[in-house]
C-alpha cells in the first residue's frame, strides 16, 4: 500500500477524517484516490492524484482564506516516496530526494515519527545526515527530510516546515490581502 499523504485526526474519527480528506480533495480539485486506515489510532494515510506539496499548500490557502475548516483533518503530511521499512532503503531514498530537492547552501534537519517499529530514532536519523554534506540546523532548517515510520512502509519526504499542514497552526480567514 503506497501513500503520499499522512493524515492525523481524533481517536475513533478515522472514517469521518477519510470522508472529509476526500471532500477537501474535491473543493481544492486534487482527487483522493484512496485512504486508509494505519492500525494507530487517530491516523490515516491517503493517495492525492498529483503533488501532495502542492495538496498541502492548497489545503492551507483553502483554510486561511475563511472558504472551509476541516473538522476531523487536524494535521496532513506530504510523503514524495514511500519505501520498505528497512533504515538501508530508508536512508537511500531520503539521500535521493535531499539530493534533488535540498540545494547546496540550504540547511536542513531530519525528522523521524515512527509508529509500531523497533528501529531506532538515531540510527535512522545518523544513517540520512552521515551521507548529506549540508549543514544541519534544528532550529529553522531551510528544509526538512520528513520520514514517517510504520510497520511495513516508510514515507519520506524534503519540504520546508510549513508544507505540513497543522490546523494548530494555521489562522483560519485572516490571511490579509497583499500577504
Amino acid at each position: 500500500m503506497d501513500f503520499n499523504l499522512v493524515v492525523s485526526t481524533g481517536r475513533r474519527l478515522e472514517g469521518r477524517c477519510a470522508d472529509e480528506l476526500k471532500y477537501i480533495g474535491d473543493l481544492v480539485g486534487m482527487r483522493i484516490a484512496q485512504t486508509s486506515f494505519t492500525g494507530f489510532d487517530g491516523l490515516i494515510t491517503g493517495y492525492v492524484d498529483g503533488d501532495p506539496v502542492e495538496f498541502t499548500r492548497r489545503l492551507k490557502d483553502l483554510v486561511t482564506g475563511g472558504h472551509y475548516v476541516p473538522r476531523f483533518v487536524l494535521k496532513v503530511v506530504p510523503v514524495m516516496r514511500t519505501v520498505s521499512t528497512k533504515i538501508d532503503e530508508i536512508s537511500k531514498a531520503a539521500v535521493e530526494l535531499a539530493g534533488r530537492y535540498l540545494s547546496a547552501n540550504e540547511t536542513y534537519k531530519v525528522e523521524v515519527r515512527k509508529r509500531g517499529v523497533d528501529l531506532d530514532r538515531m540510527d535512522i536519523i545518523d544513517s540520512i545526515a552521515s551521507k548529506i554534506s549540508n549543514k544541519v540546523k534544528l532550529e529553522g532548517p531551510d528544509k526538512v527530510i520528513q520520514v514517517e515510520v510504520f510497520p511495513s512502509r516508510t514515507g519520506i519526504s524534503v519540504i520546508r516546515e510549513d508544507d505540513v499542514f497543522s490546523l494548530m497552526r494555521v489562522s483560519v480567514g485572516s490571511q490579509q490581502s497583499g500577504e
